[in-house]
């Protein structure tokens, strides 16, 4: 590959990459089709890491000029701020659906079914119908751990 080329594409996937994170982290941010663009947004950040790897490494020469401007330096130290403002006021303690979440996976099963909108009948049935062994006493972890899939699958199954 001769030099150019590689410069070109390091510098196209770059900005590509970029529009494409920049549109997906808007969606997001407005709670558009989430559930399709939360996983592509982070996997195309992991992308945008390499590539942006690529473009500096191929463009060294020129990104060394500008990394050494003043305007560079003030646009480093208002984005150290920003995260620093970010990181600092980050809510501590417990996730609140994560709470949520282990509370459901580890209460008695007749109390997590009523919080997912079943009774035990259909919830029998359905556990039945997979194939999954429980018992009355059973939480959803305890299930999922003695049939040897993710408590994930066990509410995936119950709510189909």
């Amino acid at each position: 590959m001769n030099k150019i080329f590689t410069k070109d594409m390091a510098t196209s996937l770059t900005t590509l990459v970029f529009v494409v994170m920049g549109i997906s982290g808007v969606m997001m941010y407005f709670h558009l089709m989430d559930n399709y663009v939360k996983e592509m947004h982070e996997v195309l950040g992991l992308v945008f890491v390499a590539v942006v790897f690529f473009h500096v490494f191929f463009n060294w020469k020129s990104m060394k000029k500008y990394f050494s401007k003043k305007v560079f330096l003030f646009s480093t130290i208002i984005i150290i701020a920003v995260t620093i403002g970010f990181v600092t006021n980050a809510p501590s303690g417990t996730n609140p659906k994560g709470a949520i979440i282990k509370a459901v996976l580890s209460a008695p099963i007749e109390d997590s079914v009523v919080v997912l909108g079943l009774d035990m009948e259909t919830l029998e049935l359905k556990l039945k119908n997979a194939n999954i062994l429980f018992n009355d006493e059973s939480t959803i972890s305890q299930i999922a751990k003695a049939n040897n899939i993710s408590p994930f699958k066990v509410v995936a199954i119950i709510n189909e």
